[in-house]
């Protein structure tokens, strides 16, 4: 049962600071985490975006640039350039071949001075065959025209100039480039088939720069340009990312960043479309890098919530160490006291109130053992009360007494007188020893001194006279039996006079506020205040004459030990004026 409530209670505390500190605490901490994340990856985008922004002016500026110099090489001075190039294809001797090519390197050198990012220029010739400015092919003639961006220029209407989808190019130089083919216009007069112009690609700096970013170049077709990783081979999942993220954007318009799972790592993936070209830049970000101060703030919160946690609990064991073991004592030593062992103590240990409930415990024992002991011996005094009541009441004085009276009547053989005497006797006899309680209506008491009377009147030949006044709504209610009778007898024998004739003695009951109050008078001798103390302080050791103060002592005693105070008995005599004896019991 205890262990039971042990474990309630701790539970309670735990639970109480769970709801009240922990759960808003997590709350907190994950709502914060949540905004904190965002607002780190929404200005991380922001930052892209700016600087995508610069990189697609610059793109954009690169590209016409570049497309400004094919179309320079291929309309400068009414396309002499393409003559040129058409007579040397169809020169058929060496020195001629020498003299235009120098014609044509002149006209190109000028051209490169002012477009200094020139990698190389290849002319490609309707017979067959190819002239190169600076970087010569590094694939053969029939292998550049099978290539399918090479078939797919020759299939573009005239004049339209097509954007490589890669920046490696076919010559080698290898270094990052832009890639342009420019079909000739169909109706001149011109033997060159395709112009083949490689620059170098003045790319956003940033695409090398920042390790944390994977930023590369691709058309729409998801095809790579160029990335930071110098064109290293892409991750078969990124490109199924991007191709779904591809046709999401071609349809939703999208141009917010999206969360993908690369290797079971999370990622955020931003495509930045660069302006008249069919190209994005991808930028892709390892969400733990972009969020890694709220993945900080979140790890220290966590650390944080478990301390705290932890010193708690810890708290709760050095605080229900000072509560529970002195509790768990203070039940075992009452569940001691339960089987009736009230010598038991416990041992008052813990803090405050818990010690201070010790000692109460082993002050409340001990005056359970002082009342109880107290209350046997109450109960032991009572029954040798009782015990010595009913012997006293008819003691070999009165039971001599008795038979006198009836000797003497038997003498003057007045039978009636005899008969009287015999039956009040009897009455009295059956009252006192055949009734096992030890309560008596109040009626029946009365009735109970109305047959002494009857015997004493015969004793002392009609001179003895008593009077009862009794309140008669009190003969139903109950009192200790024989308790009044001691007291009349003590006026009869010690309190008349018994060389006056016609001695009063008056018997009065009547209500009080705690009860019923019983007064016995007799106007005899009296009596001094030591010899009223004497009586009822001394009870049976205070002798007067033939008189033993047992009966007045031992109706004191009774009553004190049934109802205690303010119930009892008080003498008040004076010599020569008679004494009053006042009992006062409870209505019961």
């Amino acid at each position: 049962m205890f262990k039971h409530r042990e474990k309630g209670i701790t539970k309670h505390f735990i639970r109480t600071f769970i709801l009240i500190i922990i759960v808003p605490f997590i709350l907190f901490i994950t709502i914060f985490y949540k905004y904190y994340s965002t607002s780190l990856i929404q200005r991380s985008m922001d930052q892209i975006n700016q600087q995508l922004d610069i990189a697609s002016n610059n793109m954009n500026a690169e590209l016409k640039r570049a497309s400004l110099t094919i179309a320079t090489i291929a309309n400068v001075n009414d396309h002499m350039i393409l003559d040129a190039v058409s007579e040397w294809g169809k020169s058929t001797t060496s020195v001629e071949k020498i003299q235009l090519a120098r014609e044509i390197d002149a006209h190109l050198n000028i051209i490169s001075n002012y477009s200094n990012e020139i990698v190389s220029v290849i002319f490609t010739l309707k017979d067959g065959g190819y002239y190169y400015f600076k970087n010569p092919p590094t694939i053969s003639d029939s292998s550049i025209r099978n290539l399918p961006w090479y078939q797919a220029a020759m299939r573009s209407s005239n004049g339209t100039t097509v954007i490589v989808d890669n920046l490696s190019g076919i010559t080698s130089n290898k270094q990052d480039m832009f890639t342009f083919l420019l079909h000739p216009d169909q109706s001149l007069e011109t033997e060159v088939e395709m112009i083949y112009l490689t620059t170098h690609a003045s790319l956003p700096g940033f695409i090398h720069s920042n390790p944390e970013i994977e930023q590369f170049i691709i058309d729409r077709n998801g095809n790579q340009i160029v990335n930071q990783n110098n064109h290293a081979k892409l991750d078969p999942e990124i490109i199924m990312e991007l191709s779904n993220t591809l046709q999401k954007q071609s349809q939703d318009h999208d141009d917010e960043y999206s969360h993908i799972k690369i290797n079971g790592e999370n990622k955020l993936l931003k495509l930045y479309s660069i302006e008249n070209t069919d190209w994005n830049i991808v930028n892709i970000l390892d969400e733990s890098i972009v969020t890694r101060d709220a993945d900080q703030f979140l790890k220290i919160s966590t650390i944080f919530i478990a301390c705290s946690f932890a010193f708690f609990l810890l708290f709760l064991l050095w605080f229900f160490r000072d509560i529970l073991k002195p509790l768990q004592n203070l039940i075992r030593a009452m569940r001691q006291v339960e089987k009736g062992d009230f010598l038991t103590e416990v041992e008052a240990d813990g803090r405050g109130e818990i010690k201070r409930l010790g000692y109460s415990f082993n002050r409340m024992v001990s005056q359970i053992r002082d009342l109880m002991e107290e209350r046997d011996s109450k109960e032991r005094a009572r029954s040798q009360a009782e015990i010595e009541a009913l012997q006293s009441q008819i003691n070999p004085h009165f039971l001599s007494n008795t038979l006198n009276s009836v000797r003497l009547m038997a003498m003057i053989a007045k039978t009636d007188n005899i008969r009287k005497i015999i039956d009040s006797l009897s009455s009295l006899l059956t009252h006192v020893f055949r009734e096992p309680n030890s309560l008596a209506p109040i009626g029946k008491e009365i009735k109970v001194l109305e047959s002494y009377m009857h015997i004493m009147q015969v004793r002392y030949g009609g001179k003895l006279n008593i009077q009862f006044d009794i309140d008669d709504t009190l003969l139903n209610y109950s009192m200790p039996k024989m308790l009044l009778q001691p007291i009349l007898e003590n006026a009869i024998f010690h309190g008349l006079d018994q060389q006056n004739e016609n001695e009063l003695i008056e018997v009065k009951a009547v209500r009080h506020d705690l009860g019923v109050c019983f007064t016995i008078t007799d106007y005899g001798i009296g009596m001094t205040d030591e010899q009223v103390r004497g009586l009822l302080q001394e009870g049976g050791k205070h002798q007067r004459g033939n008189f033993s103060g047992l009966g007045v002592h031992n109706v004191l005693q009774r009553i004190e030990l049934n109802y205690g105070r303010p119930y009892g008995l008080e003498i008040d005599s004076k010599l020569g004026r008679g004494t009053i004896v006042t009992i006062l019991l409870p209505l019961i």
